[in-house]
């Protein structure tokens, strides 16, 4: 079987010509017209073109282009110069989805890979052989897609709900027609009001979705017809690969919409400013906790400090208020000078300095009677030696 989708393959792959790149402040003032959903075109606007940047314009530049427009385009100034308030609401949410999109480098770098399939999506031929069972996604990754949040009409969880619940039919089809597993029960979107567990579980299945199809219909060669064994296997390998890759870029897609769709669910949206709130909350009793254990820290530290000055301070103490003539200790300066004044000590104190001097008095004469008789001898000597004697030794022989 020949792929018959080789039309819509070319066309996907046709990228828009943009124009020279010019300057916010360049571009003509805002008219209704320029807004093919204020006048009924069903031809969808390129991001890039609505914020009026080329497409290799840089982050920044996008931020600047944006808040330039957003005070051209605000609603409340259009209504003012003449505008309906529809017509005015519809361009400016126009402007703020293309600056949502294209400030996040996650989404923008999505969107540029499949620039022309969205833009060009229900635009062109479909292939009729597969159209039933591969939706098309791309036209959903706009918030033009729906209206409000309700789960009816043109409602977020309406719109989204039905839309996961085809991709989901289609795979289940898909099991029962050839005989292949089913998968696995998807979870209900729900609405504004489901609870947070079915809200995590929708999430957590579309975000790891991979389909049960085969995309058989990819298949560009008809084995059957090839001319000889090698030939067919080579038929065979190519249209499986063919098949493989069409399977991972549907995948791919599936999980993109999922995040898209998750980016812009007001339940995650509430979730998560709850879990910032709690995290801000925990890492506040933790900034508290950590200040009362460092401020108990020092105390603990302080006070072991103070314990120590205290231990060598009485260290100091004894050794300082130590009475040698009595061999006493004392406590504190007070007891030290009450002792010094008491009569018994006084008494100890004279006695230890009468012995002393006793003592130093014995000690000066004996040393005065050596140096006497040293002298003495000294005198006797030098009187022999001038008389031409000998000095007579102590003993003779």
């Amino acid at each position: 079987m020949f792929r018959t989708g080789l039309l819509e393959s070319v066309l996907n792959k046709v990228l828009l010509p943009f124009p020279a790149k010019q300057s916010v402040s360049a571009q003509s003032p805002y008219s209704p017209l320029q807004n093919p959903k204020v006048t009924g075109s069903s031809e969808k606007r390129c991001l890039y073109e609505v914020l009026g940047v080329n497409c290799d314009c840089t982050g920044e530049e996008i931020s600047s282009a944006y808040r330039k427009l957003a005070l051209q385009r605000h609603p409340d100034k259009l209504v003012r110069s003449g505008v309906p308030e529809s017509e005015s609401t519809a361009a400016f949410q126009e402007l703020v989805n293309a600056y949502e999109i294209l400030s996040d480098a996650r989404e923008r770098a999505w969107y540029d890979s499949h620039r022309s399939q969205i833009l060009f999506s229900n635009s062109g031929p479909t292939n009729s052989s597969n159209s039933d069972s591969v939706p098309d996604l791309f036209s959903f990754f706009s918030n033009s897609a729906y209206s409000g949040y309700s789960d009816k009409g043109k409602g977020f969880y309406k719109v989204y709900g039905d839309l996961f619940e085809k991709i989901y039919q289609n795979d289940l089809n898909f099991a029962r027609e050839f005989g292949t597993d089913l998968p696995k029960e998807a979870p209900p979107m729900g609405n504004l009001q489901s609870p947070y567990a079915q809200v995590t579980a929708f999430y957590k299945y579309w975000s790891g979705y991979s389909t049960v199809m085969d995309f058989c219909w990819e298949d560009e060669y008809d084995v059957m017809e090839g001319p000889n064994r090698k030939s067919r296997r080579e038929m065979e390998e190519e249209n499986k690969k063919l098949r493989k890759k069409a399977r991972r870029k549907y995948n791919k897609t599936v999980r993109g919409l999922a995040e898209f769709v998750k980016k812009r669910d007001k339940r995650m949206i509430h979730v998560q400013m709850k879990r910032n709130k709690e995290m801000e909350k925990k890492k506040e009793e933790e900034r508290k906790r950590r200040k009362e254990l460092e401020r108990a820290k020092k105390y603990v530290e302080q006070t072991e400090y103070c314990a120590k000055a205290e231990e060598l301070e009485d260290e100091g103490i004894e050794e300082e208020l130590y009475c040698v003539v009595c061999s006493k200790k004392f406590k504190s300066e007070k007891q030290w000078e009450n002792h010094e004044q008491s009569k018994k000590h006084k008494e100890k104190v004279a006695a230890l300095r009468e012995a002393f001097d006793d003592e130093y008095a014995g000690l000066v004469a004996d040393t005065d009677t050596t140096t006497d008789l040293s002298a003495d001898d000294g005198v006797d000597e030098l009187a022999e030696h001038r008389e031409g004697r000998e000095p007579e030794d102590d003993e003779t022989t």
